[in-house]
């Protein structure tokens, strides 16, 4: 069983009752009780029709004997009409007014002196009357001989109780005729307002319940008459509207906080930067000096007692290493773009990491395009810097292993590809791995700021850079830089916080 339409007393169905249905059953109403009012007037038309009838198919016999002095023919014809059931009297008076023969009770007849002037009129006439506190209706008919004379009256009655029986009866049947017609629209209002309307509103309301209730999801079925199919999707295309609004607004909560937490961590690179530049400024001049040192050193010890001082010399160089990336992180560079070779920075590049190479015992392979490509238009510093720090990584992370440098151009970019077969790089840390600071490697090794360098310096030549996994087996980096980068390319500083996955 359904649950009750939660709508009040004032809904569409009572609405239908009271402004449709109770009008129509008042027209109904007004004009049934007019046409009944019709129908009674014609009944009791027809009754007195009756009465008339029977007074005219006595009239003969009875002029005819009354003219002949016949009183045998009088009686019986005037006993034949009585003895109709719907006659109450008939009554037969002379030219005079006197009383010849009479079938029914005295006291319904007329004076002789009412029934002589009835007589000498000439015209048929009807009457209602009370008679013994009983209504009787009187027909009369005047009698006329073979020459057209008026010589006698004829009164024919009838009890006015069977006009008002029969009308009752009549009126009975019409009443309740009425009354059954409109209980039968009246149900059938109820029921087809349930079947076409109220169903498909309580399913809508049902509907609208479970969408308050969370399920978001959750849409109306388009069923039922067309404006209720119409309302229906209009509800439907109103909660897809707000889910869009909801997800757009989710959408761009998350993004709100993404990019508050990138101004957070901005700012504490942009401090780390600040302070890193400040330590390396402090510590540049005293290793230095340290190293000074030691290398005079070494020039009056014996050889045999040397390997201590190459030690230190070593440790200082990596500490000055260290603080040649934390200054090239730190400080502002304006790329100073020429026109230049790509081969011949590769070929300056490799000559770098050379000795690193050897102690590493690395393959590194170079691998030219079968065509040579256009000058690049770049700062040949910054860039020379980013494939060194890229070989180096590649040589550091696959000792004795192999390492391979391949570059080719296409739609105005140049695709330089270094790759090793090493261990590869985790999943967890490759969407962090171009963030300052962040290293697969031991502590100790490495500072995390060397692929950071690369991405600062791809970045303010137009360009960007991918991470994959090798063919070799190991890491893949992927530069894309155009020959003639943008002149609104960005400027590298040590604010900028890259995310390969954005």
């Amino acid at each position: 069983m359904g649950r009750r339409q939660p709508f009040g007393l004032y809904n569409i169905r009572t609405a239908l009752l009271a402004f449709v249905l109770a009008p129509f059953l008042l027209v109904m109403i007004i004009t049934a009780g007019f046409s009944l009012r019709q129908l009674e007037q014609a009944a009791e038309e027809g009754m007195e029709e009756e009465i008339e009838l029977i007074a005219r198919s006595i009239r003969r016999p009875l002029s005819y004997a009354l003219e002949n002095g016949h009183e045998e023919t009088l009686r019986r014809t005037v006993t034949s009409a009585g003895d109709i059931g719907r006659v109450y009297g008939v009554y037969v008076y002379d030219r005079e007014g006197q009383r010849i023969t009479a079938q029914g009770p005295s006291n319904v007849q007329v004076q002789d002196i009412e029934a002589a002037s009835l007589a000498t009129r000439g015209s048929e006439q009807s009457a209602f009357e009370q008679v013994g506190g009983e209504a009787v209706f009187s027909y009369f008919m005047p009698l006329t001989d073979s020459g057209g004379r008026i010589n006698g009256l004829l009164q024919v009655t009838r009890r006015g109780s069977d006009f008002v029986q029969q009308i009752h009866a009549f009126r009975a049947r019409a009443i309740g005729l009425l009354a059954g017609f409109a209980l039968l629209v009246l149900v059938l209002v109820w029921v087809g307002y349930r079947r076409a309307i109220g169903r498909h509103i309580q399913f809508m309301g049902d509907s609208l319940t479970t969408v308050a209730g969370g399920d978001r999801e959750h849409r109306l079925a388009t069923a039922g008459p067309m404006e209720l199919r119409f309302l229906s999707g209009s509800i439907n295309r109103m909660l897809d509207s707000i889910a869009d609004s909801e997800r757009e607004i989710s959408t761009r909560r998350e993004r709100e906080y993404q990019l508050k937490h990138q101004l957070h961590q901005a700012e504490k690179l942009a401090a780390i930067g600040r302070f890193a530049a400040g330590v390396a400024h402090e510590l540049g001049t005293p290793l230095s000096v340290a190293d000074g040192k030691a290398q005079r050193a070494l020039r009056k010890v014996a050889a045999e007692n040397a390997e201590p001082l190459h030690d230190i010399r070593q440790q200082l160089q990596r500490m000055e290493r260290i603080i040649r990336q934390l200054m090239d992180f730190a400080r502002p560079v304006k790329p100073e773009r020429r026109s230049l070779r790509f081969q011949e920075l590769v070929q300056s590049s490799v000559q770098q990491v050379e000795g690193e190479r050897e102690r590493q015992q690395v393959t590194l392979s170079v691998q030219p395009p079968e065509t040579s490509c256009p000058p690049l238009v770049a700062d040949r510093l910054r860039l020379e810097q980013a494939i060194i720090n890229l070989l180096r990584n590649a040589i550091q992370a696959t000792p004795n292993g192999q390492v391979q440098l391949s570059w080719h151009c296409g739609s105005g970019q140049l695709h330089l590809t270094v790759e090793d077969d090493g261990p590869g790089i985790d999943p967890a840390i490759q969407p962090r791995l171009l963030e300052p600071f962040v290293t697969t490697k031991p502590v100790g090794v490495g500072t995390g700021l060397g692929l950071a360098v690369v991405n600062a310096v791809v970045t303010e030549h137009g360009g960007h850079i991918e991470i994959g996994d090798s063919e070799l087996g190991g890491a893949r980096f992927e530069l894309t830089i155009p020959f003639q980068p943008p002149a609104d390319a960005p400027t590298a500083t040590p604010l900028r916080e890259d995310n390969p996955n954005d």
